[in-house]
């Protein structure tokens, strides 16, 4: 049996068995390679999606937390509109208005704070002024509270536009409201 095999045709078959071998190899190395990467991607994606439900979720809770505050600020408002009105009512010579003072502070923490940081000169008895100013009171009222005249009421008021630089046309409710 004189068996012949055509040269072209064992060049052309090896060539043939060689590609496909490497073609198996490739896919063999890069089906895997591309999975991973699929994974990675996908761990990722979720990674992302977590750290953005995290920080809706803290975002939420300061929300809830600053409701909760302001809730509690509008009470401490009430509550001290409340108690003003009653040192107003009361026949007392000298109202006590220690707890008030500390009521403001808990309302407005870093008020008295920054107006000594903004105007270094200012003394104690005008923050009380101011203080009450900021509550939108009325002349008569605080001559009331602070047991002193309307007149008096009026004199401290311009000294104090004068110690602060407020311009007449300026209102000195505003001024306090933004500090």
């Amino acid at each position: 049996m004189n068996f012949r095999v055509n040269t072209d045709t064992w060049f052309i078959f090896t060539i043939l068995f060689l590609s496909a071998l490497a073609l198996c190899i490739i896919l063999y190395i890069s089906i895997p390679y591309l999975i991973r990467k699929r994974e990675v991607k996908r761990i990722k994606d979720r990674q992302k999606k977590k750290v953005l439900k995290y920080d809706e979720l803290e975002r939420e809770k300061n929300d809830l937390k600053l409701l909760k505050q302001d809730d509690n600020i509008q009470k401490l408002k009430i509550d001290i509109s409340d108690y003003l009105y009653q040192i107003l009512q009361s026949d007392s010579n000298k109202p006590n208005l220690i707890s008030f003072y500390s009521n403001f502070e808990r309302i407005y923490p870093n008020f008295n704070h920054s107006l000594q940081r903004k105007y270094p000169n200012i003394s104690v008895n005008e923050l009380k002024l101011c203080a009450l100013l900021r509550l939108n009171l009325s002349s008569k009222e605080i001559g009331q509270l602070l047991n002193i005249t309307q007149d008096s009421v009026n004199k401290a008021r311009y000294r104090l536009r004068k110690k602060l630089g407020i311009k007449s046309k300026e209102e000195i409710l505003t001024v306090l409201l933004n500090i």
